[in-house]
């Protein structure tokens, strides 16, 4: 709120609104930390916003500093002013950092994507094993996701606007200081060179209007934030599923004193796996709650601009730790391709009763195939015999020949096709990258 204090008073003085000397004023009370926080803290009650006695203390130092100062902080600004772009100054700041520990989490996806493209592992669907994919293939479905969210966090990052609007939006204090103390132009336009230049100076967008009651800039803040949470939490999550000790097909590596237990020696928990999900189930609440603000009443409301404060901060907090240990998570996995395909061989054939099904509707026509397969898979489930024995069995005893049942024993190869598996990999891999190379010219 300070930066935001003193960006508005320099290009007050930047459009001659304020004097020169105004300057070295600014220059000695950048450090927040110099004024009495706790006070103003407490005496923000009084107000119901911190800002009212932020601008009280800020005046007194500048008033200690030279008299008149004072004159010359919180001109032609409203509280919700000071304190939504300080909201936008501090987004941009946490998305900056967010956007920067995706790229990590996508590159540590990437790496595994590309790893494990023969990694065979079961699918699962609704919890059950369905049919073969590979590891790479899944990691590519998270990284997928990952390239998204940056999409989306770059454009509203770079969406982020400046709030100066006055006590009803219109800026008449402001136009009417323009007025009377820039003769050479029009007050309108000495106006519009003020709240481009307090956009420029704080890295923001200048909108084309205040956003007092307008409040979509903040849910689709709190709504890309949420998503990135997600994103980190929903990996986090297959983690602790693949990881669990009967299917273990995943670790987290852990070091020393790690995912232990206080009751039991031997666990070794995935414990960045449980607290990233963890974060991610308390974001919808959050989420909620800047929805319920866009409920915004007259030029500037009661509460609900005041209600979105802990929330938008919680959001910022959670994303930035999610992300931060989904992305540690993802460098730090151990896969063993020896217990995927050693799962995959528990059903005795039976994940690969799509691919067959498949295979016999092209002789037997798509409901016959299907029936046949469904009662074999009874059949193999109750007697213990493996799929393909079941099936060769009633493709004999229907008199059909031996080459659909070579095609048949041809299907349940556990290394066989998996479909347009490396040319998925492929595109999300050149997407990422054209990502990172993006933000590598950026860069420079």
């Amino acid at each position: 709120m300070v930066d935001v204090e003193l960006a508005l008073t320099r290009t007050l003085i930047d459009v001659g609104l304020a004097p020169e000397w105004m300057k070295a004023v600014c220059d000695t009370l950048t450090d927040a930390d110099s004024l009495d926080l706790a006070a103003i803290a407490a005496e923000g009650r009084g107000g119901g916003n911190p800002v009212i006695p932020l601008v009280a203390h800020l005046g007194a130092a500048a008033e200690a500093v030279r008299p008149g100062a004072s004159d010359h902080l919180h001109v032609g600004a409203t509280s919700q002013d000071i304190l939504d772009t300080a909201a936008m100054v501090i987004a941009h700041r946490v998305t900056g950092e967010i956007r920067t520990q995706l790229s990590v989490f996508g590159d540590n996806l990437a790496t595994l994507a590309d790893e494990n493209r023969q990694t065979v592992m079961a699918g699962r669907t609704l919890g059950q094993q369905a049919s073969p994919t590979s590891f790479g293939l899944v990691a590519a479905g998270w990284l997928d996701a990952v390239v998204s969210t940056v999409d989306a966090l770059d454009r509203v990052r770079a969406g982020l606007p400046v709030q100066l609007g006055g006590a009803v939006g219109n800026l008449a204090v402001l136009t009417e200081i323009a007025r009377s103390r820039r003769t050479d132009a029009t007050p309108v336009a000495v106006v519009d060179e003020v709240t481009a230049g307090f956009a420029r100076r704080l890295g923001l967008v200048d909108p084309m209007l205040s956003w007092h009651t307008n409040r979509v800039v903040v849910t689709e803040l709190g709504s890309v934030l949420a998503q990135a949470v997600g994103v980190a939490g929903a990996f986090a999550l297959d983690i602790t599923v693949l990881s669990r000790t009967e299917i273990a097909e995943v670790s987290e590596r852990l070091s020393a004193g790690e995912g232990g237990s206080s009751a039991m020696p031997h666990k070794r928990n995935p414990v960045t796996a449980v607290l990233v999900a963890a974060a991610a189930r308390q974001a919808p609440g959050l989420l909620s709650t800047l929805y319920g603000s866009m409920l915004a009443e007259d030029q500037r409301p009661s509460g609900a601009w005041h209600a979105e404060w802990h929330p938008l901060r919680e959001l910022e907090r959670l994303a930035m730790s999610a992300v931060s240990g989904a992305s540690s998570l993802a460098g730090r996995l151990d896969i063993d391709a020896e217990r995927m395909r050693a799962n995959l061989e528990l059903t005795d054939g039976l994940v690969f009763s799509e691919r067959v099904t498949t295979i016999l509707a092209e002789a037997l026509g798509k409901t016959a195939a299907f029936d046949m397969v469904a009662r074999a898979s009874r059949e193999s489930v109750d007697t213990h015999r493996p799929l393909q024995v079941v099936l060769s069995g009633s493709l004999a005893s229907d008199g059909h020949n031996d080459r659909l049942r070579e095609a048949l024993w041809a299907a349940f190869d556990y290394g066989g096709d998996l479909g347009r598996s490396d040319a998925g990999i492929d595109r999300v891999l050149a997407r990422h990258r054209a990502h990172a190379q993006a933000e590598r010219n950026t860069a420079s």
